[in-house]
């Protein structure tokens, strides 16, 4: 009985303790986290009082915000006897300076004095014999008005006989409670202080060390700071705070700021977080911007792009009148989420679904009235297998996509100072233009300045420089402030009202960097910033082509269009026919690619003459252009099993051949092959369109009739040296191509070599018209 009672009061015990502990466990999450929210949103720890302190000389007494730091004698004093405290009782009537923000008062209010005998001996006490009229005691009357209220009137601090010195002076106090006062931007404070000193001996009021902080004491809510944040369309963070005092931002005397995560919502306290979880840390402002009632707002940007997830802004800030020991006076931790990236409204996989289910489907469908022989079907489920590789590399359709290496927006701004500036006039003459972009007030503006004057330096290149205000309600009075620094440096060109102009870039309305080359197409961007030497890097890389050469147009095929070109190129004669007279090797292989020429220079032949001859300005309208000629095609294979003009081209071009020739291969296979040409056209242009684009500076150009039709980006490779920059028109079969500093040289078979052209690259003319070669002269090297 007595083991058992044991047992069940060491159970009770036992519970009771890990009761404790959960209750201490809770208690804890709750002093971490008081408000036990989740979710997004801001917590602040404030300040619970604030002071304004008395300071300067006896003379020029004032009240102000700065903690008083000195130690040792008080700098500031005030001294009274028993005389002058009857015949001038007044030792301090001062006025704050106005205050900056209009703000409500309710607490409490305290004013706080220090004071003591001019001496160490403690005579005011040992003549206390009886206070009042036979006393030796000291007090002050304090009146204190914030703007239009009084607070307190005469009101009289504690009474006592001092003694000592200003090391241990005496504090006198005096409080009005529950104050609900409104005070006006442009308000005073006034404190008048008399005293009441009936001992012998003098008297000091003291002020201005760290251990006399005599002044005002407001126990309540003062400041009000606001932090903010953005998130743009590249993930990148631009963080906001508003310093509200009535005392001005200085008020905030400095600021530590983290954004830290991904992190659960309840791990978001002030100072969590491992290091490789603090993404980003801001101490001085990167800029500063002008809010609403005229307020100033300091802004930071994150320097890279934050991956989807939840995050933190733990911001730190010390306010001036609060204990300079302490590292935080304010905290404030605000709670934010980096959203996933849209979903595109039909992904690419649908078509890699639909095009092979929609092949086998007419397979099935045509199997009900006539069956194929077996092979035929083998070929249709092969071509539907090898249709999964274009339709998975198709982009996705959106209404919102960013738009990568298409033609820059033509866009006619205007600046700051009112002058219209169009991009037409900045290509002009340039060898690339770099588009800073940037949202008002960002910090970034300022960085793109420092990284833009950086490669006018180092740059060998022709660069013309703007930057761009952008944002959905852009005004002229947001730039004035950054007008000044940048000094019309080079253009700062406004936005349009609904941010049109900066929607129409990859970047999106944001901030970031556009490299736009001298034929109008962006070659590269980076959102935020730039550095001086990616600048330059990225407009050295423009004038190659970008990276594109013709090794990435035969990556394309591979990757993209060979295994469907096979199917397709497939024998379609039962018999293997052999030519009635003897042809030379390789003429098969040469009668296709003449025809598949034929169809790709069909489709491609105008897209380069539209490039070569600046149509990049509309290149978005050339675009739909293609895509309505894409439509076009389908149908007229699908209703009428032809396209007339590759018809008419494919009998022009057929009945120029040899007689040989189209005695061996009848008309019908060579048009076979052409709409196999212009097949392969549209899949290289639906696979990577940004390949057929302009480029407006080039080595020396090898156009061949198969691929003649591809503007230069795609067929253009450097020599070693500067490349040379070509004119506004060019052509590409034989006819004369203006171009500034460069004569022409023969086209055509048997070219000649004038002024040292190096042969090993690009000399010699072929004996046979399907290969037409371009030939530019070389200036020598100086």
């Amino acid at each position: 009985m007595g083991e058992g009672t044991n047992a069940s009061r060491a159970g009770v015990l036992i519970a009771l303790a890990l009761l404790l502990m959960m209750t201490s466990a809770v208690s804890m999450v709750n002093a971490q986290n008081p408000e036990g929210v989740e979710g997004p949103g801001i917590n602040w720890a404030l300040p619970d009082s604030h002071m304004l302190y008395l300071k300067g000389t006896e003379e020029q007494p004032f009240l102000d915000r700065n903690w008083t730091t000195n130690t040792g004698q008080p700098l500031g004093k005030a001294e009274f006897t028993k005389t002058s405290s009857a015949l001038s009782p007044n030792l301090i009537d001062i006025q704050s300076a106005p205050l900056a923000e209009s703000f409500r008062f309710e607490g409490n209010i305290t004013v706080r004095l220090f004071a003591s005998l001019d001496s160490t001996n403690d005579g005011c006490r040992l003549t206390n014999v009886l206070p009042g009229v036979a006393g030796a005691e000291t007090s002050f009357s304090v009146t204190l008005s914030l703007g239009s209220n009084v607070v307190l009137d005469n009101v009289q601090t504690n009474s006592l006989p001092m003694e000592e010195s200003y090391l241990s002076a005496h504090e006198f106090t005096v409080q009005a409670s529950d104050v609900n006062a409104s005070l006006s931007s442009g308000d005073l404070i006034s404190l008048q202080v008399d005293v009441q000193h009936d001992c012998l001996q003098q008297g000091v009021l003291w002020w201005g060390t760290y251990d006399a902080t005599s002044g005002i004491i407001f126990d309540g809510e003062v400041i009000d700071p606001q932090l903010d944040y953005s998130i743009d369309s590249n993930r990148m963070v631009r963080v906001e705070f508003t310093p509200i005092s009535p005392w001005g931002p200085e008020d905030f005397d400095n600021q530590v700021l983290e954004i830290v995560g991904p992190l659960d919502w309840d791990e978001m306290v002030h100072g969590f977080g491992k290091e490789d979880q603090r993404m980003e840390h801001f101490e001085t402002p990167h800029g500063t911007r002008t809010g609403e009632a005229n307020r100033t707002i300091f802004t930071w940007s994150s320097e890279k792009p934050l991956i989807p997830g939840r995050y933190m802004i733990d911001a730190c800030f010390t306010v001036t009148d609060q204990d300079p020991g302490e590292l935080c006076d304010a905290v404030g931790v605000l709670r934010f989420e980096v959203p996933e990236d849209s979903k595109p409204m039909l992904s690419s996989m649908w078509a890699a679904v639909v095009v092979p289910l929609g092949i086998i489907a007419w397979i099935g469908a045509s199997m009900r009235e006539a069956m194929l022989p077996l092979q035929a079907y083998a070929i249709l489920l092969l071509l539907a297998i090898t249709a999964l590789g274009p339709a998975m590399h198709l982009p996705d359709i959106d209404n919102n996509s960013p738009r990568e290496e298409g033609a820059a927006p033509s866009f006619a701004l205007l600046s700051h100072d009112g002058e219209l500036v169009k991009l037409s006039d900045l290509i002009s003459g340039h060898d690339a233009v770099v588009v800073g972009l940037f949202r008002t007030g960002s910090p970034n503006a300022i960085r793109q300045f420092d990284d833009f004057r950086g490669a006018q330096i180092i740059s060998d290149s022709d660069i013309a420089f703007i930057q761009i205000a952008t944002g959905e309600g852009i005004q002229s009075v947001d730039l004035d402030t950054y007008s000044l620094i940048l000094n019309e440096t080079w253009p700062l060109l406004m936005d349009e009202a609904d941010a049109a102009v900066g929607k129409a870039f990859p970047s999106g309305a944001t901030d970031a960097i556009i490299i736009i080359d001298s034929a109008g197409f962006v070659t590269d961007w980076q959102p935020g910033t730039m550095s001086a030497l990616e600048i330059d890097e990225a407009v050295s890389s423009a004038s190659r082509g970008s990276g594109n050469h013709p090794l990435s147009l035969f990556s394309i095929i591979i990757g993209t269009a060979l295994l469907p070109m096979v199917v397709l190129a497939m024998p379609r004669d039962r018999e293997l026919k052999v030519p009635d007279e003897l042809l030379f090797p390789g003429a098969g292989s040469f009668m296709t690619t003449v025809a598949a020429a034929v169809g790709f220079g069909t489709w491609a032949l105008p897209v380069a003459l539209m490039a070569a001859f600046g149509f990049g300005a509309f290149w978005i309208w050339i675009e739909l252009l293609l895509a309505l000629v894409m439509v076009y095609h389908g149908l007229s294979v699908l209703l009428r099993g032809r396209i007339p003009e590759v018809e008419y081209l494919v009998t022009v071009t057929y009945s120029r051949l040899p007689e040989g020739f189209r005695a061996w291969r009848d008309r019908s296979s060579f048009a076979e092959d052409a709409y196999l040409g212009l097949w392969l056209a549209w899949l290289l242009w639906l696979r990577t369109p940004a390949l057929c684009s302009p480029l407006g500076y080039v080595g020396y150009p090898t156009f061949r009739p198969s691929y003649a039709g591809l503007p230069h980006r795609c067929w253009s490779h450097c020599q070693s040296g500067a490349p040379h920059r070509f004119g506004t028109w060019q052509t590409l079969t034989g006819v004369r191509l203006a171009q500034s500093g460069h004569t022409p040289a023969r086209v055509g078979s048997g070219v000649s070599n004038p002024r040292g052209l190096d042969r090993t690259r690009s000399s010699g003319g072929s004996n046979l018209g399907p290969y037409v070669r371009l030939i530019f002269d070389r200036p020598r090297a100086s």
